[in-house]
């Protein structure tokens, strides 16, 4: 009876040593991860924590986590942070195309997916085959999930939507933005109060005036 008490306390022991300040995890993220293959991992990555070797595939009651905002070239997104890939099938059955990839149209009116006409079997019909893969992080589009059927975020962007670096490089180009009066002095209003003595001293009679002016000419000081 003690054997097995001292069994029972000793495994007990490496459980919690698994799991970093388990006294500590809240209602939520353990209930999140109760079902999951690996509790220790899950609570890991529920509180940031992504430096373990443990995959990051996360399982909480049935439904993998979603983490990424574009899945490998080819595959389409089919929820909870997974993809598969997108093949179209010779000769056509009854089935006809999957409904979560068939008619899908990006943000330029292009179609997404598409079966090329086969001489031989005639038309083809798109279906989700494979291998299901994980979502991925790129930098160039949106954050958040990808819309059901979608490749990547980039395909639904709002309208005018720039990644960071394209955003970057337009600034570059453009330069400050502000009224044609301040362009030659870098579109700061010191610097035109500078160079004319005559309306820095009404700027420091009226400096109310002179503030309502400064953001009127769009200064960027």
């Amino acid at each position: 009876m003690n054997k097995l008490l001292a069994i029972s306390i000793a495994s007990a022991s490496i459980a919690i040593g698994a799991i970093p300040a388990l006294a500590e995890v809240d209602a939520k993220t353990h209930k999140l991860c109760i079902e999951a293959k690996d509790y220790a991992g899950c609570v890991r990555a529920m509180k940031g924590d992504t430096s373990s070797s443990t995959s990051r595939t996360i399982t909480s009651q049935g439904a993998d986590i979603a983490e990424g905002n574009q899945c490998t070239a080819g595959y389409a997104y089919i929820g909870g942070g997974n993809c598969q890939d997108v093949s179209c099938r010779y000769p056509a059955t009854d089935l006809g195309h999957d409904q979560l990839i068939a008619g899908k149209i990006d943000k330029d009116g292009n179609d997404v997916w598409g079966c090329k006409y086969n001489w031989i079997y005639g038309a083809g019909e798109l279906r989700l085959t494979g291998a299901v893969t994980r979502t991925t992080n790129n930098p160039d589009c949106p954050e958040g999930e990808p819309e059901l059927g979608f490749n990547s975020t980039c395909q639904t962007a709002a309208k005018g939507w720039l990644s960071p670096k394209a955003a970057a490089a337009k600034a570059e180009i453009e330069g400050p933005k502000c009224n044609f009066k301040l362009k030659k002095y870098g579109c700061s209003f010191d610097a035109y109060l500078e160079a004319n003595p005559g309306m820095k001293k009404w700027a420091e009679l009226n400096p109310d005036m002179a503030a309502k002016e400064r953001i009127k000419l769009q200064s960027i000081d």
